[in-house]
């Protein structure tokens, strides 16, 4: 049977089922490991809802939670089930339940924020079993939530159990917390960052939370879904985070999301309806809960002082930074790393600002509405990782945006003219980003209301032939340091200040920098020959750290019913580690101060094309011929070559006895309108 339940006595069915299986500890799972004699064991830490994959394949996961070492990075793993044993399991399965997996495959993890680096795959064609003992229930009516059946072997029968009553969960104050544990949390947020993308699928968000113990905690927190992250809109916010994980680093205490980790996050305003955000539809709330989050309330009021600058357009004084509530009217692409957002909050800007100008074509926006506003609204600039969330905005939508720098500017062919500029600056330093706010929220109401009373009329009337006008530019009319004139976008560490090449040829190593250079030319000049194998296990190119087995390990997957005859599936049955394609080139920089030569090895991330593809498809091979172009015409002088914004890392490289000091190009890629 694909899915059983363990009556009786659970040391009786491990003895029984350990005369033809052996149990296997998590931290010895790993992605190649012979699991068909093997078997597994956990309580179910979480569980989600029953959902479909793309082809249309029910899919069921949980997290199993290894009791025998419950704190450590492996301590915890993801389990996804497949097919009718998926919809069989996400009836029945439930936090608290121990479960035993039998038959299963091994895949790698696809998250960062993932406690183990693999995860465990199941399903009735692969012959998997799922045996379950299920906690203890409470059987009388008043405690029945939900009921599910089941019969003498499998859950599929007629009696009636009861679900578990609500857990209870103790929570630890922030001047307890001690390193290498998973606890629960209640804090108020001190500082935030808003999620944004960070390395490989994931999103981050790092909050600094405090409590009345005074002690604070700073927590960085991933999850490959924006808007399963906290949803923090100032600081201030209550915050309950389930099954934090705890490590020490620097001699620092901090809070990493694991394996688990679950979060609600409240309004801190005292009086304000105490009503969670969280993107679960699962999660235990009880009057202990709401009688920690008032007093939490309370003790913000009177000791949390919030040190973002909050304004409104009409009562901004530049420069300076500060948050700004308002509504999307408009928007429009400027390049490949700048945006443009048409915003109001019913007030008028005291000062002379500048307005960007675009084709009415590439504006999105009611236009009769965008012109009825023209001088109520201002033209906000948001800059490299902000584009991505910028693009997905819709018009209409309230949003909040943090740490806005207001400031004056003149354009090159008026030294003598000052106009007022908005920017949002790349990077996520002082918590710079943008927030979507939603539906309800207490202040999204407020400024509906307000908006609503703004006499538009009255406005228009107003104008005055001698008022001066905003000015329109093009967006490098008005240059500064902070606009990215260049054909490459930073994917993450925007808070770096740029290093000159000069300074870090005479710098220790191994260091990451930001460096804006030029590229004066590559290696090799025929780019197909670019392209080179790679091993993604020691990041060489190399083929040593395969561990080949005999051609018999493929009798397993032989044996299936439906077998996967794919090569990754052959190739981690045979031990063997798939080499990768990736581009191999040296770029000669240049800055000014001085040369340096960079080696790019990269899959696909620099030229958003992959390397498997360029070596058999013609168009990619132009693609990167005419990308290659554009970063380094021949026959142009230094002075008309475009800028290049990159990261690059030092590290030291033994040739026999020598060793030399290498450089590599990282978390870079080409702006999309190159």
């Amino acid at each position: 049977m694909p899915l059983e339940e363990i009556r009786g006595s659970f040391r009786v069915f491990e003895n029984s089922l350990r005369g033809s299986l052996q149990k296997v500890g998590f931290e010895h799972l790993q992605v190649g490991c012979d699991c068909a004699s093997k078997y597994v064991q956990g309580t179910v830490a979480a569980s989600y809802p029953l959902s479909k994959v793309g082809n249309g394949t029910s899919f069921f996961k949980i997290i199993l939670q290894e009791s025998e070492n419950p704190c450590s990075k492996a301590g915890a793993i993801n389990t996804y089930m497949f097919g009718k044993l998926a919809e069989e399991c996400a009836s029945v399965v439930h936090q608290g339940d121990i479960v035993v997996v039998a038959g299963f495959s091994m895949a790698k993890s696809t998250s960062e924020a993932d406690g183990h680096c693999c995860r465990l795959e199941v399903s009735d064609e692969a012959g998997s079993t799922i045996y379950i003992k299920m906690k203890r229930k409470i059987k009388t009516r008043e405690s029945t939530h939900q009921v599910c059946t089941r019969s003498s072997n499998t859950i599929t029968g007629s009696e009636t159990i009861a679900m578990p009553v609500t857990p209870s969960y103790t929570y630890t104050p922030l001047n307890r917390v001690k390193g290498g544990t998973i606890v629960n949390l209640y804090g108020a947020v001190k500082f935030f960052k808003p999620p944004y993308k960070c390395k490989g699928t994931d999103y981050c968000s790092v909050i600094t939370i405090v409590d009345q113990s005074d002690a604070k905690l700073i927590c960085s927190l991933f999850n490959v879904n924006r808007d399963a992250l906290p949803q923090i809109y100032k600081n201030g916010d209550i915050v309950r985070f389930h099954r934090i994980k705890i490590k020490e680093f620097s001699g620092q205490l901090q809070g990493i999301s694991s394996s688990g980790f679950a979060a609600l996050t409240f309004d801190g305003a005292v009086g304000t309806p105490v009503v969670p955000r969280t993107s679960s539809k699962l999660f235990t709330f009880t009057d202990e809960d709401r009688k920690t989050i008032e007093d939490l309330r309370i003790w913000v009021a009177s000791n949390l002082l919030n040190s973002a600058v909050v304004a409104k357009l009409s009562g901004i004084q530049p420069p300076m930074y500060f948050d700004l509530t308002c509504q999307l009217v408009g928007k429009a692409k400027l390049d490949g790393s700048s945006y443009l957002l048409k915003v109001w909050d019913g007030t008028k800007c005291p000062f002379t600002y500048w307005k960007l100008h675009v084709r009415e074509d590439d504006l999105e926006g009611d236009s009769v509405l965008i012109h009825r506003l023209r001088n109520l609204t201002v033209d906000v600039v948001v800059y490299d990782n902000h584009v991505q969330l910028a693009k997905s905005l819709k018009v209409g939508t309230f949003i909040r945006l943090y740490s806005l720098h207001a400031k004056f500017q003149s354009p090159e062919d008026e030294p003598d003219v000052s106009y007022l500029q908005f920017h949002l600056h790349g990077g996520t330093t002082y918590g710079r980003g943008i927030t979507s706010l939603p539906e309800g929220h207490a202040d999204v109401e407020d400024l509906k209301k307000f908006l609503n009373s703004v006499d538009l009329m009255e406005d228009e009337s107003s104008e005055s032939p001698s008022e001066p006008e905003n000015a329109y530019f093009t967006l490098g009319s008005c240059s500064e340091g902070c606009q990215q004139l260049s054909v490459t976008v930073l994917r993450d560490h925007q808070h770096f200040e740029v290093t000159a090449l000069s300074t870090i040829l005479n710098s220790r190593s191994p260091q990451p920098y930001r460096i804006r250079a030029k590229l004066r030319q590559f290696e090799p000049e025929k780019l197909h020959q670019s392209v080179k194998l790679h091993c993604p296990q020691c990041n060489l190119l190399c083929k040593h750290c395969s561990n080949p087995k005999a051609i018999a390990s493929l009798s397993p997957l032989a044996t299936q019913k439906d077998p996967l005859w794919e090569p990754t599936t052959i190739a981690q049955a045979l031990g063997l580690v798939p080499l990768e394609y990736v581009f191999v080139m040296k770029f000669m920089l240049d800055d000014g101060t001085g040369t340096l030569n960079v080696y790019l090895m990269d899959c696909k991330d620099f030229f958003q094309i992959p390397a498997s593809e360029v070596l058999t498809n013609n168009i990619f091979q132009e693609n990167i011929e005419r990308i290659m172009n554009k970063l380094c015409p021949s026959g142009t002088n230094l002075d008309d070559l475009p800028w290049l914004d990159c990261f690059i890392k030092s590290y030291y490289v033994t040739d026999g006895r020598e060793q030399q000091i290498c450089y590599r190009v990282f978390d870079t890629t080409i702006a999309e309108d190159v």
